[in-house]
């Protein structure tokens, strides 16, 4: 098989809405650019018709790739599931829900051809709600520039594009895949930003607020060296507090509040790290794919990545 020069990668999920004009333009703009393409779309679980579509389209034009989870594992998991399938030499990465725009590719793949080899776009006037897109979206990227010495402006942007060996094997990275940009700046050695476009959703977003800070808590208790500092430090106020009641009265509620705060300090450390054991032992899948039909890739059920 010929070499590729340039893999798409797309998760998806819930995105029946947009995937067809998502897929046209991404066809018109990779022509235009010249060189052999795929794009790989990953279907995270839809609950929609994204799947059903996506076969349809793929049936008419060989240069799309289909894949399917059994279940919806997450958006981190299905972006490392397009980065393992990829065959191109370079991977751009973009979401399915046309909040940025397909037209800011070449763009990106400029700053490869300068000599980056990791390009991060960010969103220069962005679209989204404050308190529950930006104002979160903020927090993170401090965090994670305090954590990786980058300066990337917008971690959460989710068009990028990379070098195929700064993909390569996410699997030997363990619980770092589930935040795949300081992953990435990890390992790249020359990291170029790029202003791109943003429009606000004109559909619901598959992944929820709560899906969002769930990635950037896994992210926390991945890289803190005291990942639990936080939560004994409350725990702690709350036993002085609950020692104080018992000498001071009420002591009822103070037996209650120092019980539960003692308790709390130890579980909440304990559990978390056995459970996060247990899983490494058992080899649970960070992503499973659906049967494939493609001799190229893994027979189906195999843990892909792991």
């Amino acid at each position: 098989m010929a070499p590729i020069d340039f893999s798409v990668l797309v998760p998806v999920y819930d995105n029946e809405t947009t995937l067809d004009e998502l897929l046209d333009r991404l066809i018109k703009v990779m022509e235009a650019r010249g060189g052999s393409f795929e794009i790989v779309l990953v279907d995270d679980g839809s609950r929609d018709g994204s799947l059903a579509l996506l076969q349809r389209r793929a049936a008419a034009d060989p240069r799309i790739r289909v894949f399917a989870m059994i279940r919806n594992f997450g958006s981190q998991a299905a972006s490392c599931a397009g980065f393992d399938l990829a065959r191109g030499r370079r991977v751009i990465h973009i979401d399915a829900d046309l909040e940025l725009y397909p037209e800011d590719i070449p763009a990106l793949l400029d700053a490869l051809d300068r000599g980056a080899d990791l390009v991060c776009a960010y969103r220069e006037d962005r679209q989204s709600d404050l308190t529950t897109r930006r104002l979160p979206s903020r927090l993170v990227n401090a965090y994670v520039r305090q954590r990786t010495g980058a300066t990337v402006r917008d971690v959460g942007c989710g068009l990028r594009a990379a070098e195929s060996y700064v993909v390569r094997n996410l699997a030997a990275e363990g619980e770092a895949r589930r935040l795949l940009t300081p992953l990435m700046l990890r390992r790249a050695r020359h990291v170029v930003e790029v202003p791109v476009r943003h429009r606000r959703k004109a559909t619901p977003s598959g992944h929820s607020f709560f899906t969002l800070l769930g990635i950037a808590l896994d992210f926390y208790l991945f890289t803190a060296k005291r990942p639990f500092l936080v939560s004994g430090v409350v725990s702690c106020l709350a036993l002085v507090a609950g020692v104080l009641m018992l000498i001071a009265g009420p002591r009822l509620y103070g037996l209650v509040t120092a019980s539960a705060a003692a308790l709390g300090l130890l579980l909440s450390l304990v559990g978390e790290y056995i459970q996060r054991v247990y899983q490494l032992v058992q080899g649970l899948p960070f992503y499973q794919l659906r049967e494939t039909h493609e001799a190229d890739v893994v027979p189906p059920a195999r843990n892909v990545g792991s």
